[in-house]
C-alpha cells in the first residue's frame, strides 16, 4: 500500500486500504476484528469546534496504535475506527486490548482541555475466517459495537457471544408484520397490589409473542427491536385500543372501573396524533382518563428528553397519569422528578433484586421510597419474588408491589377471575355498630376492652348503638381496635360522641404509628379542640388541626382525615370543614387503635357511636353527604347544625 491509502488526518489506514487488505488476505485463514465508534464525539465538535474535534482523533489513533501495534489500525471515517489483527489471537488478550483502548480514551489525562466526557464503544469478533465478504464482517462487528452503545456505552461486547441474540432480531423482524397479521401477539396483566391494603392499585400490560414456531417471547425480547426499527408505533396503537376494549368489558361485568398500567413507546409518545386517537378510543369505548397509566421507561430520559417532556405534560393535562418504570436501571430520569410531576415511579426488578441483598443496598431503597413520598409519587417495586422483600418493602412504606410473589402476567380470562376471586376491589370501609358486642359488624375485627366498666348502650339512632367510657388513668376503660383497619396510608374516620365530662387533653381516639402517633382531643386550654399528628423524635414535631370545643352532654358527629399524597390533614365537624394542616409525615405501618384514651392523659368520660373507618381520604362533600345521612335514620337523637351555611374554603 502506498501514502495514497493513509488517512490525512490520523495517518491510520482508510476505509478503501481495509478493502485491499482483506482482499489480499488468504481464504480460509484466521484474523480478528474491532470496530470502534466514539462516545459523546459530536458534543465536542460542537463545543470546542472541529479544530479540537481533529486533534482528539489524532489522539485516538495514537492510542490504538500504542495498545495494538500488530494490528492494522484503519479510520473508516468520522469517528469511527477498525482494528485488524492477522493470524490467531486469545479471546483474553483480545479482550484485554479492547479494555486497555476504552481505559485509556476515557481517561481525562489525555484530553486536559475538554470538558466533555468522551468514551468508546467497542464491537469484538475473534476467531473468525476469510470465508466471507467485508461488509459482512463489518455488519456483525458493527451490530456488536451498537450493542455496547445501547447499553451503557464506555464497553466492548464480543459479536460471539451474543450471535444468538442478533440473528434471532433478524428472523423476528422478518416475521414481525406476518406475526402481527395472523394475531401471534397477546396480552397478558400483571395484578399490581397495594403493599398497605392488598387491594388490587393498577394492572400491568405484559405483551407476549405466541410465535408459529412454538417460541413464547416476553416483551424485553422484542421490545427493544420494534422500538429500534418503527414497528413499535403499529404495535403500541393495537394495545391501547386492545386495552379499551377490555376496559370496556370490565366496566360491563363487574361495575366499577380499573386502572391500567400500559407502556408506551418513544417512538408513539412523540406522535403528534396521540391525543386525539385517545381522546376518540376514550369516547368510543366509555374509558375515563384516570383509569389510564402510561408507563415511559428511564432509558428515554437521554438524549432529547426535553422532545419527551411536552407530551408527557399533555397527556397529564387530559388526566391521564404518567409513570417512570425502569427506575434504577440507571436514574436517568433523577435529574427531571422535580420538573416533571409524575404520578407514581416503578422500581426495576433487576435493580431491586440485586440492591436487596446488601444492608446498604436497602438503606438506598429506603432513601428512595422516602423520596417518592416527599415528591407525591406512589412508588412501586417491581419483581417481588419472596416474602422477605415483600416485608422489607411494606414496612419502609412502598406503596404498591407485583412480581411472583403475588402473581405472573395472566391471561385476560384468568386475570378477570384473579381479580373476582382473590382481589378486593370494593372501597373498605368498617363500621362498629356497638348493638350487642364491641366487633366491627362484618366481624372482621374484634374490639378488646383494656380495663373494665365499658358498657353498650343506646347510641346517635336505633341503627347505632354506643359505648360509654366511664374514665380513669391513662390507657385505663379504653376500647382497642385492631391496627390491621388503618393498614393503607391515607383514611378517614368518622364518629358521633357525646362527651359527659370535661377532661382537658383527654383522647377520643389515638393512634399509634412507627415514631408517630395520631389523636383526636375534643378538650384542650383555650376552649378547642383538636387532631394532632406528633413526630416523637422530634422537640418540634406537633402538627395540629385545631377548631371549637366540643360542646357537653350533646351528639356531635366527628371525622378526621388524612391524605398521603399531598400530606394534608383535615378535621370536620358537624359535616364541615373545621381547619386542616399540612406537611403531616407520612402515617404508615400502624401499630395500635385506642378509642376513649391514650398512654398520656386520663381517659374520656362519655360515648362514642356512629364509628367508621375508610381506607381512603374523603371529600368534603361526601363527608356532608354522610353526616346529612344520619337524619333520616329512626331515633336520631343529634340535632342538626346549620348555622355554617356556607362550605370553609
Amino acid at each position: 500500500m502506498n501514502t495514497m491509502d493513509k488517512d490525512y488526518l490520523t495517518g491510520l489506514y482508510t476505509r478503501q486500504a481495509l478493502y485491499v487488505l482483506y482482499q489480499g488476505m488468504e481464504k480460509g485463514s484466521f484474523f480478528d476484528f474491532m470496530f470502534l465508534d466514539l462516545d459523546n464525539f459530536k458534543n465536542v465538535n460542537d463545543v470546542y469546534g472541529h479544530n479540537t474535534g481533529d486533534l482528539v482523533l489524532k489522539t485516538i489513533a495514537k492510542i490504538l496504535t500504542e495498545n495494538a501495534p500488530d494490528a492494522y489500525a484503519i479510520r473508516l471515517g468520522g469517528d469511527e475506527f477498525v482494528l485488524l489483527f492477522k493470524g490467531i489471537h486469545s479471546k483474553e488478550s483480545l479482550c484485554s486490548i479492547a479494555q486497555n483502548i476504552i481505559d485509556n480514551i476515557s481517561n481525562k489525562s489525555y484530553f486536559l482541555d475538554i470538558n466533555v466526557y468522551l468514551s468508546a464503544s467497542i464491537g469484538l469478533l475473534y476467531h473468525e475466517t476469510v470465508t466471507e465478504s467485508l461488509d459482512s464482517i463489518l455488519a456483525k462487528s458493527d451490530m456488536a459495537m451498537y450493542y455496547a452503545k445501547t447499553h451503557g456505552k464506555s464497553q466492548f461486547i464480543v459479536f460471539n457471544d451474543i450471535a444468538q441474540s442478533v440473528f434471532s432480531e433478524i428472523e423476528m423482524e422478518k416475521s414481525q408484520q406476518s406475526s402481527f397479521d395472523h394475531n401471534e401477539f397477546e396480552i397478558r396483566y400483571l395484578p399490581v397490589i397495594s403493599a398497605q391494603t392488598s387491594q388490587l392499585s393498577l394492572s400491568q400490560v405484559r405483551l407476549f409473542w405466541n410465535m408459529s414456531n412454538g417460541t413464547i417471547k416476553s416483551q424485553d425480547e422484542f421490545i427493544p427491536l420494534f422500538e429500534k426499527n418503527g414497528f413499535i408505533r403499529q404495535l403500541d396503537f393495537w394495545v391501547i385500543q386492545s386495552v379499551f376494549i377490555h376496559l370496556k368489558y370490565y366496566h360491563e361485568h363487574y361495575s366499577h372501573n380499573g386502572k391500567i398500567g400500559l407502556r408506551i413507546s418513544r417512538l408513539t409518545l412523540l406522535d403528534s396524533d396521540l391525543p386525539r386517537l385517545l381522546t376518540e378510543y376514550m369516547q368510543t369505548y366509555g374509558i375515563s382518563p384516570s383509569e389510564l397509566d402510561f408507563e415511559i421507561d428511564e432509558a428515554y430520559f437521554v438524549r432529547g428528553t426535553s422532545e419527551i417532556l411536552k407530551p408527557m405534560e399533555i397527556l397529564r393535562k387530559m388526566g391521564i397519569g404518567i409513570s417512570i418504570m425502569g427506575v434504577g436501571s440507571n436514574f436517568r430520569s433523577l435529574a427531571y422528578w422535580d420538573k416533571l410531576m409524575f404520578d407514581s415511579i416503578i422500581l426495576d426488578a433487576e435493580y431491586l433484586k440485586n440492591t436487596l441483598n446488601t444492608i446498604r443496598g436497602r438503606q438506598i431503597v429506603k432513601t428512595l421510597l422516602i423520596m417518592g413520598r416527599e415528591l407525591k409519587m406512589q412508588v412501586i417495586a417491581d419483581g417481588i419474588e419472596n416474602k422477605e422483600d415483600f416485608l422489607f418493602l411494606s414496612g419502609c412504606g412502598c406503596n404498591a408491589i407485583s412480581g411472583p410473589y403475588y402473581s405472573a402476567p395472566l391471561s385476560l380470562s384468568l386475570y378477570y377471575d384473579y381479580v373476582k376471586d382473590k382481589i378486593l376491589l370494593e372501597e373498605d370501609q368498617i363500621q362498629f355498630f356497638f348493638q350487642d358486642n364491641f366487633d366491627s359488624s362484618d366481624h372482621r375485627f374484634k374490639g378488646k376492652i383494656l380495663g373494665h366498666s365499658l358498657q353498650l348502650t343506646s347510641g346517635i339512632s336505633d341503627k347505632w348503638g354506643a359505648v360509654y367510657f366511664p374514665g380513669g388513668s391513662q390507657s385505663e376503660n379504653v376500647l382497642e381496635l385492631p391496627a390491621e383497619i388503618l393498614h393503607k396510608n391515607s383514611y378517614t374516620i368518622c364518629m358521633w360522641m357525646k362527651p359527659t365530662r370535661q377532661t382537658s387533653w383527654t383522647s377520643v381516639i389515638y393512634v399509634k404509628y412507627h415514631r408517630i402517633f395520631a389523636t383526636f382531643s375534643p378538650f384542650v386550654i383555650g376552649g378547642s379542640s383538636f387532631y394532632r399528628v406528633c413526630e416523637e423524635a422530634t422537640s418540634n414535631g406537633f402538627h395540629d388541626t385545631m377548631s371549637r370545643q366540643v360542646p357537653l352532654n350533646a351528639w356531635t358527629f366527628i371525622c378526621l382525615t388524612y391524605d398521603s399524597i399531598s400530606d394534608i390533614s383535615r378535621f370536620y365537624i358537624n359535616g364541615r370543614n373545621a381547619g386542616y394542616c399540612h406537611d403531616i409525615p407520612t402515617l404508615f405501618t400502624c401499630q395500635q387503635i385506642l378509642i376513649g384514651g391514650d398512654p398520656f392523659q386520663p381517659s374520656y368520660e362519655g360515648y362514642v357511636s356512629g364509628l367508621i373507618f375508610y381506607n381512603s381520604t374523603k371529600s368534603e362533600e361526601e363527608i356532608i353527604n354522610l353526616y346529612n345521612s344520619f337524619f333520616d335514620e329512626p331515633e336520631f337523637k343529634g340535632i342538626k347544625e346549620n348555622f355554617w351555611s356556607d362550605p370553609v374554603i
